[in-house]
C-alpha cells in the first residue's frame, strides 16, 4: 500500500482546521500534541473504517460473483458486510501509521505562524519548572494534605495539565519526573497527612516509559506506605483506542515479561505510543475521572436519623 504524504497547502489547511477545533474547546495543548491532532484531521478512523468497510466489500462481492451466485443475494451479503464490518474493525487491537511526518508539520506550522499568528491555545516549547515554595500569604498551605501527586514522564505534559488548571480541579500535586527526582520533603509531607495517599505515574507506552515506571519509586524515594500507581499507557490501550505509534529500535530482552503476549509483539516490531497521541480533552478527562473522590452511600440508619433532625431549627423566622 502506498502512503501519499499529503502537500504543504494541505496540511497548512489541516492544521488550521486542527487549531480552531481545539481553541473552540479552550483547552491548552503542547506542540507534540497538535502534531497529533493535525494526524487525526489528516486521517480520522471513521474515514479509514469506511475505506476498509469498502473494500472489503467489494471483494466479497467480486468472489460472489465468481462462484456464480445471484444478485440477490450478493447484495444481502454486501449490505451485512458493510454493517458487520465497521463494529468489528472498531474492536479490533491495532495501531495507525502518522500520515505526516514530524519535520514537515514542523514546516507548516511555521508557514501557519507567519500567515495567522501564534495559536492561542499552543503553549511554549520550553515549559517552566513547578515551584513548590509559596510566599508569606500561603505558608499555611503545607498544614494541608493532598490525596494525589501525579508524576509525568513527558515535561510538556506536566505543563499542559497545569496549563489547563488540573491541579485546582482535583486537588493534587503536578510534577515533572525531573522535578520530583526526588520528590520534594514538603510534597510529602501533605501527602502523608491524607489516609490514603498515592504518587500516579503517567508515562508513555514505550520502553523508555515501562523502565521509567520500574525504577521510579527508587528515583523518587518515596517513603514506605506511599502507594503508587502506574496511570500512564500500556501497548494495549494503544491497540485498543487505534492511537499513532510510531518507530524505534529495540531490543526484545528489555521487553518486560509482565506484558500480554500482543503488547509484547506490538513492542517487538518497534513500534511505541507517546501521551501526547491521546487527545488533550481525553486525556484531562481521563485524569479526572481517575481522581474523582465518591463520596460513601449512607446507611439507612444514618438517613432515618438526618430525618428525624432535619426540621430541628431550620425554618427561616
Amino acid at each position: 500500500m502506498i502512503r501519499r504524504t499529503p502537500s504543504l497547502l494541505s496540511l497548512v489547511t489541516a492544521l488550521d482546521q486542527s487549531v480552531t477545533r481545539l481553541d473552540s474547546i479552550g483547552v491548552r495543548y503542547t506542540r507534540r500534541q497538535l502534531y497529533y491532532e493535525v494526524c487525526r484531521t489528516l486521517r480520522p478512523f471513521s474515514r479509514l473504517v469506511d475505506r476498509w468497510s469498502y473494500s472489503m466489500t467489494g471483494g466479497i462481492a467480486g468472489l460472489m460473483a465468481l462462484s456464480g451466485r445471484r444478485p440477490l443475494w450478493n447484495g444481502l451479503v454486501s449490505a451485512a458486510v458493510r454493517v458487520t464490518f465497521p463494529q468489528l474493525v472498531r474492536h479490533l487491537p491495532f495501531t495507525i501509521h502518522p500520515p505526516v511526518s514530524v519535520a514537515l508539520f514542523d514546516e507548516a506550522l511555521a508557514v501557519y505562524q507567519t500567515r495567522y499568528g501564534e495559536p492561542a491555545g499552543l503553549l511554549s516549547d520550553v515549559p517552566p519548572m513547578s515551584s513548590l515554595t509559596f510566599g508569606e500569604r500561603e505558608s499555611d498551605l503545607y498544614d494541608y494534605g493532598l490525596a494525589y501527586a501525579i508524576i509525568c514522564q513527558d515535561s510538556s505534559i506536566a505543563h499542559m495539565l497545569r496549563a489547563n488548571y488540573l491541579h485546582m480541579e482535583i486537588p493534587c500535586a503536578i510534577l515533572a519526573a525531573k522535578e520530583a527526582t526526588p520528590l520534594p520533603d514538603a510534597l510529602v509531607a501533605m501527602l502523608m497527612r491524607t489516609p490514603s495517599p498515592r504518587v500516579l505515574l503517567l508515562h508513555d507506552a514505550s520502553l523508555s516509559g515501562m523502565r521509567w515506571v520500574r525504577d521510579a519509586p527508587a528515583q523518587l524515594e518515596l517513603p514506605y506506605g506511599l502507594r503508587v500507581r502506574s496511570l500512564g499507557l500500556r501497548p494495549i490501550h494503544a491497540l485498543r483506542r487505534h492511537l499513532f505509534a510510531l518507530h524505534q529500535p529495540v531490543d526484545p530482552n528489555e521487553i518486560p515479561e509482565t506484558l500480554l503476549p500482543i503488547e509484547r509483539l506490538w513492542m517487538g516490531t518497534g513500534l511505541y505510543t507517546e501521551i501526547a497521541a491521546l487527545p488533550p480533552v481525553s486525556l484531562l478527562r481521563a485524569l479526572r475521572a481517575v481522581t474523582r473522590v465518591r463520596p460513601k452511600r449512607a446507611s439507612w440508619w444514618s438517613r432515618v436519623r438526618q430525618w428525624r433532625i432535619s426540621g430541628y431549627m431550620s425554618w427561616v423566622s
